[in-house]
């Protein structure tokens, strides 16, 4: 991978319980990102080899189709999406116990590749893409903190 994009945040809940609320498509629309919007999916938990369609970007935001490529319980849910040959994603979350059974790490990472990662906008996309993934976590870790 040309760019490696990277967050991470410690989350109010256990692993088992942070991955399986955070696999359930039905409720992204819930907390993920403005810049992130769900458009069709399952209305259930992700499972490899699902595809769903998001809305990336301000306003409408440009449609954008994810194919979950592995899905490791409690432990991590990986996508990938892009253009092929221009800008091709493959977006991680992991998480991990944290110092306590109530605590989660939970770490985001992307990696690019293509054209775009070879020239002037790489360290752009770098710094953009790592602050998407901040912002995903922190939506995540509020709507954890809600009741149910």
């Amino acid at each position: 991978m040309a760019i490696i994009a990277s967050a991470e945040l410690v989350v109010a809940a256990s692993a088992s319980e942070a991955f399986r609320r955070f696999i359930d498509f039905s409720t992204w629309d819930l907390w993920m990102p403005k810049g992130f919007r769900p458009i069709t999916g399952p209305s259930r938990p992700l499972h490899e080899g699902d595809h769903v369609k998001m809305a990336l970007g301000p306003g409408r935001g440009l449609p954008s189709t994810l194919h979950v490529i592995r899905v490791r319980p409690d432990k991590e849910i990986c996508w990938t999406g892009g253009v092929k040959g221009v800008l091709v994603g493959e977006h991680s979350f992991f998480f991990a116990p944290g110092d306590d059974s109530a605590h989660t790490c939970l770490r985001s990472e992307e990696g690019f590749t293509g054209l775009l990662t070879r020239g002037p906008l790489a360290h752009l996309i770098e710094r953009e893409a790592s602050k998407a993934g901040e912002l995903t976590l922190r939506s995540f870790a509020n709507y954890l903190a809600k009741p149910l």
